[in-house]
């Protein structure tokens, strides 16, 4: 009888652990779709907040490049009031809020938004590619600049325009594999009143640092906003964010805030065909990354985090309320939402890893 007692206490204590684990992945925040996503998460998926800025400074929006060397985040603030340009920001001691460092970055770059850190073998070095939305000066010019990770911090531009067409306003970027970069071009700087009347479409343009190569790779696009490579560099996507939703702008000339996929040929990106579109109300995917599985993460303002694997079937969401823009992925699982004036460290499987 004792023997049956015990047996039936294990059954009861594995059950009850069972039923733990359950409902910790099916609470509001970790939603799960697919059951992949539930080992991507890993046992013990965890979000803290590492910074919150004071007064609700939208310091910390943009960039997410994390430099795994010096083990750094990378990160640009919103456009501010306060200022006549955006911040940049080196973020160190990562693992805790009792550890964390954040360390404000000396720079002349016009606005930088988007960045990226370059690939081992690049002519450009080992480098953080920013690129800069520009402003109402001709000089710095919106472009892409390479930024020394150590100190002093130098920064050099790279590219500062497309032949004698100043750019619109730069956006984001990715750097593939062997080094080709990705930028994407909206007009989002004309509409915040730092940009003039853009002079080119809305596109994405290729850059080959090894044959100083540059072209349209892609256009057709409302806004062309986030961008990332598949691990391979085969694959380029692009989140073209679209306009705001006002009533008096036909929807037709809005977007429809959708992440295309298009196949990399020779610095161009052809098979153009929709790959995912977030699912939250008037939302649109800012910041994208890729794991080395080939899925693809992406910041989602005002619902947090949507994944996505290789073939666009939606794995699952991380729900995180922020005025969020633009996403990290580091090695061991751990992802850095930007959001606005707090940075949300994500803690899941170490197997996540960055492509």
């Amino acid at each position: 009888m004792t023997h049956l007692t015990l047996g039936w206490s294990i059954v009861v204590l594995l059950l009850t652990a069972f039923l733990q684990h359950t409902l910790a992945f099916n609470t509001s925040i970790f939603q799960i779709i697919q059951p992949v996503f539930e080992t991507l998460l890993g046992p013990t998926p965890q979000i803290e907040v590492l910074v919150k800025a004071s007064g609700g400074q939208q310091l910390y929006h943009e960039g997410g490049a994390y430099h795994e060397p010096s083990g750094a985040l990378w990160v640009a603030s919103d456009g501010l009031a306060n200022a006549t340009n955006r911040r940049i920001f080196r973020v160190t001691g990562l693992g805790s809020p009792a550890t964390v460092h954040v360390e404000s970055i000396n720079h002349t770059i016009a606005n930088p938004i988007g960045a990226h850190v370059n690939v081992p073998g690049s002519p450009l070095g080992d480098v953080i590619l920013f690129v800069a939305q520009g402003s109402l000066a001709k000089m710095p010019p919106a472009g892409v600049y390479a930024m020394n990770p150590y100190p002093p911090y130098n920064t050099s531009l790279v590219i500062g325009s497309y032949g004698d067409n100043p750019f619109n306003s730069l956006d984001d970027i990715t750097v593939t594999p062997d080094g080709v970069i990705f930028i994407s071009d909206p007009p989002y700087g004309y509409g915040q009143g730092n940009r003039p009347k853009p002079l080119l479409p809305n596109q994405v343009y290729s850059y080959n640092p090894f044959t100083n190569d540059l072209r349209v790779a892609a256009d057709g696009f409302v806004r062309p906003n986030g961008l990332a490579a598949s691990p391979d560099g085969n694959t380029i996507y692009v989140a073209d964010t679209g306009a705001l939703l006002y009533e008096n702008v036909p929807l037709d000339t809005q977007g429809f805030r959708t992440i295309y996929a298009f196949d990399r040929v020779n610095g161009f990106l052809t098979n153009r065909r929709v790959f995912a579109m977030p699912q939250a109300f008037a939302s649109a995917a800012d910041g994208i990354r890729v794991d080395s599985y080939g899925n693809v993460w992406a910041s989602v303002a005002g619902q947090g985090i949507s994944v996505w694997d290789k073939s666009g079937t939606l794995l699952g969401d991380i729900t995180i309320d922020n005025n969020g823009g633009n996403l990290g992925l580091a090695d061991l699982g751990e992802l850095y939402l930007l959001g606005g004036d707090t940075i949300f460290k994500v803690s899941v499987s170490t197997t996540v890893r960055h492509a």
